[in-house]
Order: structure tokens, then sequence, then C-alpha cells
């Protein structure tokens, strides 16, 4: 399956969806901080480790960082340059 931006972002949103609760697609908007939304450190290595799952990535410690994780665009960016898009 070639992967797109679009779906990538989609999963990206589905994996913040599962670990973050309380929140719906409609509050979890591309640019929206999702540590405004209630990420928390906790997880945040959740995500960190679900997203190297479905994407089949390895994230570097420095990569992990609050500049990359700040909201769908951000992670969807990094996502990218880890699969050589």
């Amino acid at each position: 399956m070639v992967m797109s931006a679009i779906n990538i972002k989609q999963q990206i949103t589905q994996v913040i969806l599962q670990i973050i609760p309380d929140i719906t697609s409609e509050n979890l908007q591309e640019h929206v901080d999702i540590f405004n939304l209630g990420l928390d450190s906790i997880n945040a290595m959740t995500l960190v480790s679900n997203l190297q799952d479905v994407f089949d990535i390895q994230l570097d410690p420095n990569e992990i960082s609050f500049e990359n994780f700040q909201n769908i665009a951000t992670i969807a960016a990094m996502v990218e340059q880890k699969k050589g898009f």
C-alpha cells in the first residue's frame, strides 16, 4: 500500500484518539496542540511506541521532542521524513 500524506495523518489521528481519552476527531484538528488536549508524558511515550509500530519506523531519542509531537501536522512531517517521502 502506498502511503499518502492524507493516509499518514488519518492513521496518526486514529493512534492519538486511542491514547487520549475524552477527545473526538472534531477536537483533534491538524494544528491543535495535542498536549493541550490531554497528552501527558506517559501517554506520549505510548504514542511514540504506537507510531513506531504503525509506521514501521524507529525514532531516535533526539526526534522525540515537543516540536515533533506538538500536533498532527508536525508528527506527519516527521513520519514522512522517516519514511523517505
